[in-house]
């Protein structure tokens, strides 16, 4: 059923895609028009967004409902990379699959380009300080784990106070955590070639108005790969905030700091909620990310 469920939403993406690219190829940035070398390659890289954002839904929750039970609720930390490089990857086709005219009227401006130049600023900040705190975090939470009664590692965390020895779970230590950032840096591995192949793809044709609609175009993608990088860092971020915050609230062995910990850990894990949603929505509609 949820699998249903996805189909139909996925289908309800791709038929917006091809709605909202009969309208965006017309006009550019500031209402400039579109040459015909430009109409291809906007309505391939937004036709190819979409159709990487509902392969990514897909395959999240095939990830999430056809998971072992023995794999307890590791499935969902990996559901957030799975679809960050589905989205990824249809960014990637999109820009790099276009067809550049050739022919004798072709001219081929030299000039230098480079990622920094598309990258958004504010969204490039965030995601590098959520991942920077999904690192803090990770490494707090692993230290502190320790095995369950089937001695898996880091899946409790256990405290003793006077005679007493208490546990909770489930945690995010090792077992949880290692999974978790090599998924992490498989995403980042991948967004670095696919803002290269962006930056670095030909131009279509010469002239302002298709530079300016193509330098438009290049934006929207990278937006669309730092919106996703944002999505790979910002869910397992809510994740480990939750859960941590809770066993360590929840511990009858807690202690005043491991409690303030607790409490700081269910913030970090509510603002990367809101920041989820924020960079899922910015990955859909790059466009209305402009100069963020």
């Amino acid at each position: 059923m949820p699998l249903l469920i996805i189909a139909g939403l996925a289908a309800v993406a791709l038929t917006a895609a091809l709605l909202l690219t009969r309208r965006r190829v017309a006009v550019g940035p500031n209402g400039t028009a579109v040459s015909d070398a430009m109409r291809p390659i906007v309505r391939r890289s937004t036709i190819m967004r979409f159709a990487g954002l509902a392969i990514g839904l897909a395959a999240a929750a095939a990830i999430v409902t056809a998971a072992p039970p023995n794999w307890l609720g590791l499935e969902a930390a990996l559901a957030a990379p799975a679809f960050t490089l589905c989205l990824l990857a249809g960014v990637l086709i999109g820009d790099i699959t276009g067809t550049v005219p050739t022919g004798p009227d072709r001219a081929a401006p030299i000039e230098v380009r480079s990622v920094r130049s598309y990258l958004p600023r504010f969204m490039t900040g965030a995601v590098i300080a959520l991942g920077a705190t999904l690192a803090v975090l990770l490494t707090v939470t692993s230290r502190m784990g320790s095995a369950d009664d089937m001695s898996r590692a880091g899946r409790f965390l256990t405290l003793s106070c006077q005679d007493l020895t208490a546990s909770s779970g489930p945690w995010p230590g090792v077992y949880y955590s290692l999974p978790i950032a090599a998924s992490v840096l498989i995403g980042i591995a991948v967004a670095a070639p696919a803002l290269h192949a962006v930056t670095r793809r030909r131009r279509p044709a010469a002239g302002d108005a298709v530079r300016a609609v193509d330098d438009d175009a290049r934006r929207a993608s990278a937006r669309t790969i730092v919106a996703a990088c944002g999505v790979l860092v910002a869910a397992p971020l809510t994740g480990t905030g939750l859960f941590a915050g809770t066993a360590m609230i929840g511990n009858t062995c807690a202690t005043t700091a491991v409690t303030a910990l607790g409490w700081t850990a269910l913030v970090l894990g509510l603002t990367a909620f809101i920041a989820t949603c924020w960079f899922a929505a910015m990955a859909v509609f790059p466009h209305r990310a402009a100069r963020r």
